[in-house]
C-alpha cells in the first residue's frame, strides 16, 4: 500500500499556477505552493518508513476481494486510516501562529473512538516522521487526553510544509466529492487551481509510472477516441483512478490504476457478434479474452464464480500490451464503428 501511495501520487510541479480563490485565505500564493511541494515531499517520507515499519504498526486481518479496485483504509489498514485522520484534522483544526511555523491544536485533532494507547501510537509514528508534538506526554498511557487543551504542532526540518498540510486537510474536507476522492494522500494540488484540470494532464500523470512506449500507446489510444467524439471522464475513488472513455452514454474502455490489481485497460465491448472475421485475425492472447467475454462470472454459466468480470475485459498495462496494440486498435475501431451505426 504505501507503494502504491507513492505511485498514484500527483506528481510535483514548480508551475504558477492561478489558485482558486476558496484558497487564498489559507496563505499568500508563494506560500501555498512551496507548502504543497514540502508536504509532498512529507508523504514521500511517511510511505518510505511505512514501508518499512507498517508491519510493527498495523495488524489488521482483514483481505480485500482479490478483484476489488477500491480500498478502504479503515478496512483493510486502520492503523494509516488513523494516522491519516489525525493529520488531517492537525491541518484541519490547527490554527497557523503569526509567523506559520506551528499550528496550535486542541485535543479534537485526536480520534475519539480510539483508546489513549492507539492515538498516542499514532502519534509516535508521526514524530518518527520528524512532526514534533507539544503538549501532550506521548508516553503516558493512563493520561486523560480529554483534559488536554492546547497542543502545538512543529516541523522543523521545513516549517512550510504546514502550510500544505492545511491547505490539502481543507482541499479534502471541504471540497471533495464523491469521484475525486483520496486528495489528501494523494496531494492533489489540481483541486486548487483556478483553471480545471484537463484530462490529458491526468492521464498523463497517471500512467506516469509505466513505461515510456506503454505511456505512448496510452496517449494515441486517448487521442485517437477523443478525436473520434469520446468523451473522457475521470473517477477517483477509493485510491482507484478510473479513466473511462465514453460514446454517448456508452464507456467502451478505460484505464484502471489499483492496489489490487496494478495497471490496466478494461474493455467493455457489445458488439463482437459483428465482426467476428476481424477478431480471427487477432493475436490468440486477445481472442482468448474476447471469448471470454465479461460480466458476472456467476452469471455466466462457463464461469460460474467470481473472475473480476463485472470491470469488463482487463488488458495488463505493462510491456506485453505492445505485442497487441494494433490488434486492440482495431478492436476498438470495430466497436466505434458499430456505435456510430447504431
Amino acid at each position: 500500500m504505501a507503494n502504491y501511495l507513492k505511485e498514484i501520487m500527483v506528481p510535483g510541479t514548480n508551475e504558477a499556477y492561478a489558485i482558486n480563490p476558496l484558497f487564498k485565505d489559507v496563505t499568500m500564493d508563494k506560500n501555498l505552493y512551496e507548502g504543497v511541494l514540502a508536504f509532498r515531499a512529507f508523504l514521500v517520507h511517511l510511505y518510505d518508513f511505512l514501508y518499512l515499519k507498517g508491519n510493527e504498526y498495523d495488524n489488521s486481518k482483514k483481505v480485500a476481494h482479490e478483484y476489488e479496485n477500491r480500498t478502504t483504509l479503515s478496512v483493510y489498514y486502520p492503523f494509516l486510516h488513523y494516522v491519516r485522520t489525525i493529520l488531517m484534522n492537525i491541518g484541519y483544526y490547527g490554527k497557523s501562529d503569526d509567523n506559520s511555523n506551528s499550528l496550535i491544536c486542541e485535543n479534537n485533532i485526536l480520534v475519539d473512538k480510539l483508546s489513549v494507547t492507539k492515538n498516542l501510537e499514532c502519534l509516535q509514528f508521526l514524530t518518527n516522521c520528524g512532526i514534533c508534538i507539544n503538549g501532550i506526554d506521548l508516553n503516558d498511557k493512563k493520561q486523560n487526553i480529554s483534559n488536554i487543551k492546547t497542543i502545538k504542532i512543529t516541523y522543523p526540518k521545513d516549517p512550510i510544509m504546514l502550510t500544505g498540510l492545511k491547505v490539502m486537510a481543507i482541499a479534502e474536507t471541504d471540497y471533495g466529492t464523491l469521484v475525486n476522492q483520496d486528495i489528501f494522500l494523494r496531494c492533489d494540488y489540481r483541486i486548487m487551481k483556478k483553471e480545471r484540470t484537463n484530462e490529458l494532464t491526468i492521464v498523463q500523470d497517471t500512467i506516469k509510472p509505466l513505461t515510456a512506449d506503454v505511456r505512448d500507446f496510452i496517449l494515441q489510444l486517448h487521442h485517437r477516441y477523443t478525436d473520434k467524439g469520446f468523451t473522457c471522464i475521470v473517477e477517483i475513488k477509493g485510491f482507484h483512478i478510473y479513466i473511462k472513455y465514453c460514446y454517448k452514454r456508452k464507456d467502451l474502455w478505460g484505464i484502471n490504476a489499483s492496489l489490487n490489481n496494478g495497471y490496466h485497460i478494461n474493455v467493455k465491448p457489445t458488439k463482437t457478434d459483428e465482426y467476428a472475421d476481424t477478431i480471427k485475425t487477432f493475436s490468440p492472447i486477445l481472442q482468448e479474452l474476447i471469448v471470454k467475454g465479461y460480466g458476472c462470472g456467476r452469471k455466466r454459466e462457463i464461469i460460474g464464480h467470481c473472475d473480476g468480470g463485472c470491470r469488463g475485459i482487463p488488458i495488463s498495462l505493462n510491456d506485453s500490451v505492445l505485442s497487441l496494440r494494433n490488434d486492440i486498435v482495431t478492436w476498438f475501431d470495430q466497436e466505434v464503428s458499430c456505435l456510430q451505426k447504431k
